[in-house]
């Protein structure tokens, strides 16, 4: 009976055991089968029968653990630094499940470093007085061919010299170039946005005082000068004095010779003989150094909240500007007869206005002066410029005012400057123009419109149509513009619906930048509908990589938003394939750069999508870092605070970002 009753314990106990034993956690046990089934995407490395491939030099255990998505890895090396040689072992409790010999490019020796002694092993291989083998014959092929070579040799000696990345960079070092810039006033988009933009293509950006180059709205009180404008005299104590430990330039003509964008349209003096005098100094800077000079043709409207303007002075003198005139061309295409035909329509009858006289001859000569000062900087300067934007203001895709006046102005530009719709983007194209120059780089982008309506007017201040001003700001920075399979930067974008609804446009969209992202194809989504909101909200409903676009932009008007999104893509795309070190700086401005405009563009201006939201994408997706070898990384938690109002007024709003 005893026996019996143990023997009914036991098979209790089994029971119970067969039911628990599946429930009880097991450490250090894997449940995959192979090293590159949880090998990563986009960090560079490969596997190659049973190699890792693409292991950079100086890397640490921990470097390599993060290429790995799973934690039952065991890494054996002697060394500091992974090397070829080491062994990934993928555990299974003590059984080795997989494993993977390391290959670090250039590192024949094992040591996990590029040094002289990889250089004279390698070249004595290719002497034939040494032998490399295996994993070290691997590592020896930095030029990617089938047996080692005398660029093989050279590659590993530039590398450890410090003149050539063999890990994907390029060959110059551009990183702590100074940049010396005078921005058109001191709203957000021209301070924040350029500077998050220089700093990520590793440049450190100049800046004078707020104070010299501030605008006061109505009611905000005056800058020290006691104007509420910039101040010109100490602008130019400051480019004198900066001169001298910096070669490259960046510099709005209407801050420097009107005290900024709001100033310049309602200065009307007649003397101008100091702003000669200011463009005759500017010209001779330019003579000794690269710099980028970007002005305006005057709005149509005058500015609400300032010189005593509100909204209705805004809509008359912006009709009053829209009405057509008479076109000119040829030999009558001159200053003055342009000026003498600002008060008449196309028919010669003079214009009437519910505004005084008096106010509509001030407005009518700050247009004059305008037009004059341009005017001589574009003939002082003729084939000595180096490159000058020139954005229309407030346009309209109709013949108005400014129709007469933007085209003796382009006529007047060479080569070395170019006139588009929109102004509040060029202190950022004046960074991607320059980024461009100096690394001597066209990028061989393509253009995908979806919508349908790319050759129409992308809104009320277009002054042509969306693809003219699309490539009118893509052959300013350079670009080669191709189809898709043989570009380097994708740039999507949305236009106005022309016969399915804006959300199966954006679904298109959304659907070409996610194949993009998964195939390792840099890309840029604009959006120009003109018809805010679906596109945003369909990008937080798919959850896109929001981190993984090179550029993004639907703020203000079209050619703002394309000027914003084109410079950020094209700048961070020329530095990760240019530049040989792409520094833990540049990737945080970068990331800060992408982040205002997500959250400023989509969240503050949309409102359709909550900053949490956007912040979860941003967090949940990696910052591409190399485009030679395509590698993106996640390089800290993104959050925002500390919003504020430069102008005291909504639309100027600003805000901390923080990365940890």
């Amino acid at each position: 009976m005893k026996v019996k009753k143990m023997y009914a314990r036991i098979v209790v106990f089994l029971i119970i055991t067969a039911f628990l034993l599946p429930l009880v956690p097991f450490t250090n046990v894997s449940a995959v089968s192979s090293l590159s089934s949880i090998l990563k995407e986009n960090k560079g490395c490969t596997v190659n029968g049973s190699y890792l491939m693409g292991v950079e030099g100086r890397s640490t255990v921990e470097d390599l653990l993060l290429l790995f998505s799973d934690s039952s890895i065991e890494i054996e090396t002697d060394s500091t630094y992974v090397g070829t040689g080491d062994k990934i072992k993928l555990m299974n409790g003590s059984t080795v499940v997989d494993e993977l010999t390391v290959v670090v490019a250039g590192d024949t020796n094992g040591d996990g470093q590029v040094g002289a002694l990889d250089y004279l092993r390698i070249k004595r291989a290719v002497l034939g007085t040494f032998t490399l083998e295996k994993e070290y014959l691997l590592s020896a092929l930095v030029s990617g061919n089938t047996k080692p070579n005398a660029k093989d040799y050279l590659f590993v000696k530039r590398h450890f010299l410090g003149t050539f990345n063999l890990y994907g960079g390029g060959t110059m070092d551009y990183n702590g170039t100074k940049i010396a810039y005078i921005p058109i006033d001191d709203r957000p988009v021209n301070v924040d946005r350029v500077i998050y933009l220089a700093e990520s293509a590793g440049y450190e950006l100049l800046m004078p005082k707020k104070d010299y180059y501030a605008t006061k709205l109505d009611g905000n009180g005056t800058n020290t000068n006691g104007t509420k404008y910039g101040n010109r005299e100490e602008l130019l104590k400051w480019l004198k004095a900066v001169d001298a430990e910096c070669d490259y330039f960046v510099i709005s003509l209407d801050q420097m010779l009107s005290g900024g964008l709001v100033n310049s349209r309602i200065q009307n003096n007649t003397d101008l003989s100091y702003e000669y005098e200011i463009i005759d100094y500017l010209l001779q800077l330019n003579e000794n150094n690269k710099v980028y000079f970007f002005d305006t043709v005057i709005r149509l409207a005058s500015t609400v909240n300032y010189n005593g303007y509100g909204m209705e002075e805004y809509n008359i003198l912006r009709n009053y500007g829209a009405v057509e005139r008479k076109i000119l061309t040829g030999n009558d295409l001159t200053i003055k007869k342009i000026i003498d035909g600002y008060k008449y329509n196309k028919s010669g009858v003079e214009i009437s206005s519910s505004l005084s006289s008096s106010e509509i001859d001030s407005y009518l000569a700050a247009r004059a002066r305008k037009l004059k000062i341009i005017d001589y900087f574009l003939e002082e300067g003729k084939d000595i410029l180096n490159y000058c934007y020139i954005g229309v203001d407030d346009s309209s895709p109709k013949n108005t005012i400014q129709t007469n006046e933007i085209a003796y102005i382009t006529n007047r530009l060479n080569e070395n400057g170019v006139l588009s719709a929109a102004c509040d983007e060029l202190g950022m194209m004046g960074i991607a123009r320059l980024t461009a120059d100096l690394y001597k780089s066209k990028v061989k982008v393509s253009v995908t419109y979806f919508g349908g309506s790319e050759n129409e007017a992308a809104d009320s201040y277009d002054i042509g149509n969306l693809k003219s001003t699309v490539d009118i700001h893509l052959n300013s920075l350079n670009t080669v513009i191709t189809n898709s399979n043989d570009a380097e930067l994708n740039i999507l974008i949305l236009t106005k619906p022309k016969s399915l609804s804006i959300a199966e446009y954006s679904n298109m969209l959304l659907d070409t930048a996610e194949y993009n992202l998964e195939n390792k194809r840099p890309t840029v989504i604009i959006d120009a509908s003109s018809n805010l909101g679906t596109l945003q909200f369909l990008m937080a409903e798919r959850k896109i990589q929001l981190s993984s676009l090179l550029g993004y932009s639907s703020w203000n008007t079209v050619g703002n938003a394309i000027g914003i999104a084109l410079s950020q893509g094209v700048t961070r795309y020329i530095f990760l394939k240019c530049n040989l070190d792409v520094t833990n700086d540049s990737n945080i401005s970068f990331l800060k750069n992408i982040t205002f405009a997500y959250v400023k563009d989509i969240n503050y201006k949309i409102g359709n999508v909550s900053t949490s939201k956007l912040l979860s994408l941003i967090n949940s997706s990696e910052i591409i870092t190399s485009v030679k070898i395509y590698k993106t990384k996640n390089i800290g938690t993104v959050s925002v605070s500390g919003y504020r109002f430069p102008w005291n007024r909504s639309f100027e709003a600003t805000f901390d970002i923080f990365i940890k």
